[in-house]
C-alpha cells in the first residue's frame, strides 16, 4: 500500500491552515442572502438543502444559486463564479446556452413527456453510436438507473449473480456498488443498504485480482470505468483493459464499461480512446445539457435478450425489471439530439481536449516554479492535482496523493475571487463554454494561492 504522505511541507500546512481560516471567513461575508436562504430552508428541508449532496461536496456554507450563463454563474448575492465544477459532467456544456434554451420551449410546446416514443431517439441512438460502437439503445432518468438496468441484464444473460467492481469506483446510488473491501470483507460506503449482495471489489489495474474473481464463474458483470474519476484520475495501464476485455470473454463474463464521466472527456469516451469493445455501455450526466437523462447501449444479441423480455402490461409476462415513468421522455431525447449531433462534436471534444493540456501544463508549469514535486491528472479534458512526482496505479495510491487540507482551502480561495473549482475526488475540468481565456485565469488565481502558500 502508498502510503506516502503528500508533499507539503509543515511550512506549507501552517500557511494553509491561516489561509483557509481567513477565506472562510471572507466566504461567509460574501454571501449573506445564501446563508438566510439555508437558515430558513431547514425548517422545511433537512440540512436546508433540497438534496444532501448540495450540503456535503463543499465545506463553505451553501450557495444558491440565481442564474448561469455561458461557462459562470452567479448567487443570490450577486457573485460571479467561473464554473470548473461543471456540475459534475452535468452542466459540462454550460449554463442556459442559446440552442438548447431553444430547444427547450420548442419541445415544452410539443409536450414534455408524452409516454411514447418521440422521433428524436433515433438520431441520439446513432450518434451514441458513432461515439461507443454499440448498436442498441435503451434510456433512463440518470447513469444510476442505467447501471441497475445494466447489471440486471447481464444478470438474465448469464444466469449469474455476481457482480466484480474495482476500489476507487462510483457507480451512482446502487445497493450493489456502494461497497468497498477493506482487507477484511465488503464494507458499506454509505448507511441504508441491504446486506452486502454477491460482488467482489478489486484494485484497478490488477488483472491477477480480476483472474481470481472471475474464474470462480459466478460473476455475471464486470463494472468499471475505464479511467477512475472519482479519487483524484487514475488511468488504466496499457494491458490492464484489453486483458480484462479477454478474461470477461473466457469466463462468460459481461463486460460493463461506465462512461458517465469520461464521455466528456474524449470523445467516444474510454471506450473509444482504448480501443475496448464492452457487451454494454452505461452514461448519462450531460448529453441532455443539464436536463435528466440516462442511457445504455448494450449488443444486437442483448438487445434481442431485452426485446423478448417485455412484460405484458396485464401481467401475463413476467419481463426484465427495467423502465419508468418519465425514462426516455421527449424533452431529455429532444435535448440529447441538439447536444449530440450541433453542440458535442468531435471537434468541439478535441477543441476542450486542448483547454485540458493547457490547464494540466499550467497546473505542473506552477508547481515546477515553486519546487513542489506534484503532478496534473491529465485525461482529455479532465484535470486535477496528484501531490506526488508519481501518478497514482490505483486507489490508494490516488488517495495518498490527495490532501484535504489542500483541496479544501484551494476551493474557498479560488471561490472568493469568482472561481468556482472542482469536487474534492475532482478536479478542475474544462468544459464546452470555456475558451482559453477562462484556463488563463483559473491559472492566474492558482499562482496567488501556491505564493501564499508557500510563503509559509
Amino acid at each position: 500500500m502508498d502510503t506516502t504522505a503528500p508533499a507539503l511541507s509543515a511550512g506549507q500546512r501552517r500557511a494553509l491552515a491561516a489561509i483557509r481560516e481567513r477565506e472562510d471567513a471572507a466566504f461567509r461575508v460574501r454571501v449573506p442572502g445564501s446563508l438566510a436562504l439555508t437558515a430558513r430552508a431547514r425548517t422545511r428541508m433537512p440540512g436546508g438543502v433540497p438534496m444532501q449532496w448540495m450540503a456535503g461536496f463543499y465545506r463553505t456554507p451553501v450557495l444558491w444559486v440565481a442564474h448561469g450563463r455561458g461557462p459562470s454563474f452567479t448567487d443570490v448575492d450577486g457573485n460571479g463564479y467561473l464554473d470548473f465544477n461543471v456540475g459534475d459532467m452535468s452542466t459540462v456544456l454550460g449554463y442556459a446556452h442559446p440552442r438548447l434554451t431553444e430547444t427547450v420551449a420548442t419541445q415544452a410546446a410539443r409536450g414534455v413527456q408524452l409516454f411514447l416514443p418521440s422521433e428524436a431517439a433515433f438520431a441520439v441512438c446513432e450518434q451514441l453510436r458513432l461515439r461507443f460502437g454499440l448498436p442498441q439503445w435503451q434510456f433512463s432518468l440518470s447513469a444510476s438507473n442505467a447501471n441497475t438496468e445494466a447489471l440486471r441484464i447481464a444478470r438474465v444473460a448469464t444466469g449469474r449473480q455476481g457482480v466484480l467492481l474495482f476500489a476507487g469506483k462510483y457507480h451512482g446510488q446502487l445497493q450493489e456498488t456502494l461497497w468497498t473491501d477493506d482487507g477484511t470483507g465488503l464494507v458499506p460506503e454509505a448507511t441504508g443498504l441491504a446486506a452486502p449482495p454477491d460482488l467482489a471489489v478489486v484494485d484497478f489495474n490488477d488483472l491477477a485480482a480480476v483472474e481470481r474473481v472471475l474464474s470462480r464463474r459466478s460473476c455475471a458483470a464486470v463494472l468499471i470505468e475505464g479511467v477512475l474519476t472519482n479519487c483524484g484520475t487514475v488511468l488504466p495501464e496499457p494491458d490492464f483493459l484489453p486483458g480484462l476485455r479477454e478474461a470477461c470473454t473466457r469466463h462468460g463474463t459481461l463486460l460493463v464499461m461506465d462512461e458517465t464521466h469520461t464521455q466528456f472527456d474524449r470523445y467516444g469516451g474510454a471506450v473509444t480512446h482504448y480501443g475496448i469493445a464492452p457487451d454494454l455501455v452505461t452514461g448519462g450526466k450531460g448529453i441532455s445539457g443539464g436536463i435528466p437523462i440516462g442511457a445504455l447501449g448494450m449488443t444486437d444479441d442483448l438487445g434481442d435478450l431485452v426485446a423478448a423480455q417485455v412484460a405484458d402490461e396485464l401481467g401475463d409476462t413476467v419481463g426484465l425489471a427495467l423502465g419508468g415513468t418519465l425514462f426516455a421522455n421527449a424533452l431529455s431525447l429532444a435535448c440529447a439530439e441538439v447536444v449530440l449531433t450541433e453542440l458535442m462534436t468531435p471537434a468541439e471534444h478535441e477543441r476542450i481536449a486542448r483547454l485540458g493540456d493547457r490547464l494540466a501544463d499550467g497546473i505542473e508549469a506552477a508547481a515546477r516554479s515553486r519546487e513542489l514535486p506534484w503532478r496534473a491528472h491529465r485525461f482529455g479534458a479532465r484535470s486535477g492535482y496528484c501531490l506526488q512526482p508519481e501518478l497514482p496505479r490505483n486507489a490508494r495510491e490516488a488517495h495518498a496523493r490527495l490532501d484535504p487540507l489542500f483541496t479544501d482551502t484551494r476551493r474557498v480561495y479560488f471561490a472568493n475571487r469568482g472561481v468556482w473549482d472542482a469536487i474534492g475526488s475532482s478536479g478542475p475540468h474544462a468544459g464546452f463554454a470555456h475558451d482559453t481565456a477562462d484556463i488563463d485565469t483559473y491559472l492566474g488565481v492558482l499562482d496567488a494561492f501556491l505564493d501564499e502558500m508557500c510563503a509559509g
